[in-house]
C-alpha cells in the first residue's frame, strides 16, 4: 500500500484545471445528469469539500468549464509583426484550430445532448465563442487597406463569408455527423479564400 503523505500543493488554476479535466471526462462518458460531485472530486483526487470551495454545484462547474474553453491567451490575436492579410490568415487558422478541436466539439455536443438548461450557458457559447471569434476576424479585416480588398463589402460580411466558407461546414459535419476534420484541408481552403478576397 502506498504511503500517504501530505497532498501535493497546487495553485488555484492547477486545481481548477484538474477539476475541469476530470469533469469533462466524466460528463463525456456518463452524461451530465449521471455524474455526481463526489465522482468528480474522486476523479480529481480531492475531497468533495475542496471541490465545493471552487464550485457551488455541478451546473456552475459546467458553465465554468465551457467558459474556460474559450479563454484565449492575452497575445493570441496579437499579430503586429505580420502584414494585415497574413495576420488575418493566421487568425482564421487559429479560430479553425479551436472551433474544430475535439474538445470544443465534445463540449458543444454535451451542451446540446443534455439540454441542461443552465442559465447563461448558451450566452457563453455565443459571446465567448462565436461573437468573440467573429469580432477578432472583423478587427483583422479592418486593418487591411480598402484597395487590397477585392470585394467592396462591409468587414462584417467578409468575416462571415470567411468563417462560413472555411469553417462552419466542417464544424457542423463534425458536430452532428461525427465526420473527422482534416485541418490541413481547412488551411488550404483558408489560403484559397484569402487569396480570392484580397490582393
Amino acid at each position: 500500500m502506498p504511503k500517504l503523505g501530505r497532498p501535493i500543493v497546487m495553485t488555484v488554476d492547477e486545481r481548477r484545471n484538474t477539476i475541469f479535466n476530470s469533469a469533462e471526462k466524466l460528463f463525456g462518458e456518463k452524461g451530465f445528469e449521471h455524474v455526481t460531485m463526489s465522482e468528480i472530486a474522486q476523479a480529481a483526487g480531492m475531497s468533495k469539500k475542496t471541490l465545493y470551495v471552487h464550485f457551488s454545484d455541478k451546473r456552475e462547474l459546467l458553465k465554468s468549464l465551457v467558459t474556460s474553453s474559450y479563454i484565449w491567451s492575452t497575445d493570441a490575436f496579437s499579430q503586429e509583426s505580420l502584414e494585415p492579410v497574413a495576420a488575418l490568415t493566421q487568425c482564421l487558422k487559429m479560430i479553425a484550430n479551436h472551433v474544430l478541436s475535439e474538445r470544443h466539439i465534445k463540449l458543444c455536443r454535451l451542451a446540446i445532448a443534455e439540454q441542461v438548461g443552465i442559465e447563461g450557458l448558451a450566452d457563453t457559447f455565443y459571446e465567448m465563442g462565436i461573437s468573440a471569434s467573429r469580432n477578432h476576424l472583423i478587427e483583422m479585416i479592418s486593418n487591411i487597406p480598402v484597395e487590397s480588398k477585392v470585394l467592396k463589402l462591409p468587414d462584417e460580411s467578409i468575416a462571415d463569408m470567411l468563417f462560413g466558407g472555411c469553417i462552419s461546414k466542417s464544424f457542423i459535419d463534425s458536430l452532428f455527423a461525427h465526420k473527422g476534420v482534416d485541418l490541413q484541408e481547412i488551411y488550404i481552403q483558408i489560403d484559397r479564400a484569402i487569396d480570392a478576397l484580397f490582393i
